[in-house]
C-alpha cells in the first residue's frame, strides 16, 4: 500500500530495492495471504513511485528539471543503490542532477522542486548545490565569457523577432547587464532567496548587484511598495501581483529586516550611493515598525541620512514616553487594589507599597538614564544638522559669488 492506494510489486521492482527486500524479508505470513508492504513517507509520493517502477522494467521515463530532484530522493528512499544493480536509480539521477546544475534555468526550477519534498532534498544537500550553482553562474560576469541572454526574459529586435543570442539584423550584439538574474531570484521563497544571497556574498558578488537584487525583491513582494518607493523608473516598478506577495504586515517586517540584514555593513561598501539614492532606499523602511535591535543599529549607523536618523530617534522617544505613561497608570492601579487587602507592617508602612517603591524605583531609573541618552543623541543630531545646513549655505553663497564675478 502506497499512501493509501494499493500497487502491485514484482519481483523486477523488490531486486532494485534493498529497502522493499529487507521489508519483504522481516514479513511473517502466518495465515498464507499475501504479502502487504505500507510505504507511507517515500518522497514525491505515488507520482514518483510510478516513475520508479517504470525504470525497474527498463520502460523509458523522461528526466527533466522539474521531476529529478523528488526521483532522485524516492531512489534513495528505497535503496536502489549500484548493490542492488548496476546502473540503478541513484546513480541516473545523481548524473542528471550534474547536467541540470550546469544550466540556469534548470537549476532555478530543481531548486523550487525542493520545498515539496523536504526534509530529504535537504539531507542529500541538494538545495545547498542548486543555490551553490546559482551563486555561481550570477557571480560571473556574462560579458566575459559572450553569454547569450540569462533568465526568463526574451531577447527581441526592432521587428519583433526572438533572437536566442541577442543579435539584431543589424549585427549589433546586445549582452546582458548585471542586474539579468534579479527577475529570476525573486520568485524564491525568503529563506532561499536568503541563503542565496548569502552564497552570492561568499562568492565575492559586488555590493551594489546585491543592493539591487534586495530592493528588486522587496518591490516583487511587498503590496504597493514601487508606488510609494519614490523611484520613476517604470521599467524597474513592478506591481506585486505574483504568487510571492506578503500581505500579513508581520511577514512584511520579517521581510524588510531580512532586506535591511543583508544589505552591505561594511564602512564604504557602498561609495557609489550618492545622497539622495541612499535617501531612496531608506523610504523602503518604517521607522515606527523597527525592532529594538533595528533601532539601535540604526542610530548608531553613521552611514545612514541625517533625517533617517532623526526619524528612528524620534518615533523610539514617542514609544519610550507611551510606555512610561502606560507603566505608569498600570502601576497606581496595582498599588491601590494591593493597598486594599494587604495589612499594614508594624512601621505603618503597606507591604505592597514597600515591594512597589523597590521596583518602581529601580525601573523609573533605568527609563530616566534611556530618556537622557536619547535626549544627548537628539542634541547631537541636531548639532549636526546645523553645521550641514550652515555648510550648505555656504556653498551656496560662494557660488552666487563667483557667478556675480
Amino acid at each position: 500500500m502506497l499512501l493509501g492506494t494499493w500497487v502491485n510489486l514484482f519481483s523486477l521492482t523488490l531486486e532494485r530495492s534493498g529497502i522493499l527486500q529487507k521489508m519483504i524479508s522481516e514479513f511473517h505470513n502466518n495465515d498464507g495471504n499475501d504479502c502487504i508492504l505500507e510505504l507511507h513517507d517515500i518522497p514525491g509520493g505515488a507520482k514518483a513511485f510510478e516513475l520508479v517502477a517504470k525504470f525497474c522494467y527498463d520502460v523509458k521515463i523522461e528526466l527533466n528539471a522539474l521531476n529529478v530532484v523528488a526521483i532522485r530522493c524516492a531512489s534513495e528512499y528505497l535503496q536502489m543503490t549500484e548493490d542492488h544493480g548496476e546502473g540503478n536509480l541513484i546513480i541516473q539521477t545523481e548524473n542528471f542532477l550534474e547536467e541540470v546544475l550546469g544550466d540556469w534555468n534548470d537549476s532555478m526550477k530543481a531548486l523550487q522542486t525542493c520545498k515539496d519534498i523536504l526534509p530529504y532534498s535537504e539531507e542529500l544537500h541538494i538545495v545547498a548545490r542548486c543555490i551553490n550553482s546559482l551563486a555561481a553562474k550570477a557571480s560571473v560576469d556574462p560579458t566575459l565569457f559572450g553569454w547569450p541572454m540569462i533568465g526568463q526574459a526574451n531577447t527581441k529586435n526592432l521587428g519583433g523577432t526572438i533572437l536566442w543570442n541577442g543579435i539584431g539584423p543589424g549585427g549589433k550584439s546586445r549582452s546582458p547587464g548585471a542586474d539579468w538574474w534579479y527577475k529570476d531570484v525573486a520568485f524564491l521563497d525568503l529563506p532561499t532567496y536568503r541563503r542565496l544571497i548569502l552564497a552570492m556574498k561568499s562568492k565575492g558578488m559586488k555590493p551594489d548587484n546585491i543592493a539591487g537584487s534586495l530592493m528588486h525583491y522587496a518591490k516583487m513582494s511587498l503590496p504597493g511598495l514601487s508606488r510609494q518607493s519614490g523611484f520613476h523608473d517604470s521599467a524597474d516598478c513592478f506591481t506585486c501581483t505574483n504568487s510571492t506577495a506578503i500581505q500579513s504586515e508581520s511577514d512584511q517586517r520579517v521581510l524588510l529586516e531580512e532586506i535591511v540584514e543583508l544589505l552591505p555593513m561594511e564602512r564604504g561598501s557602498h561609495p557609489w550611493l550618492t545622497d539622495s539614492e541612499r535617501e531612496q532606499l531608506c523610504r523602503l523602511m518604517n521607522c515606527q515598525k523597527l525592532s529594538l535591535e533595528a533601532c539601535t543599529h540604526a542610530a548608531q549607523n553613521e552611514r545612514l541620512p541625517l533625517r533617517v536618523i532623526v526619524q528612528v530617534l524620534f518615533f523610539e522617544q514617542l514609544r519610550l514616553r507611551t510606555t512610561i505613561t502606560s507603566w505608569f497608570f498600570s502601576s497606581d492601579n496595582v498599588e491601590n487594589s494591593h493597598a486594599r487587602m494587604l495589612p499594614k507592617s508594624s512601621s505603618g508602612l503597606n507591604q505592597a507599597e514597600i515591594t512597589q517603591e523597590g521596583v518602581q524605583s529601580l525601573s523609573f531609573e533605568e527609563m530616566r538614564s534611556r530618556v537622557s541618552d536619547l535626549g544627548k543623541e537628539c542634541s547631537s543630531i541636531r548639532e549636526e544638522i546645523q553645521k550641514l545646513e550652515r555648510f550648505k549655505k555656504g556653498k551656496n553663497l560662494q557660488r552666487q559669488s563667483n557667478g556675480d564675478t
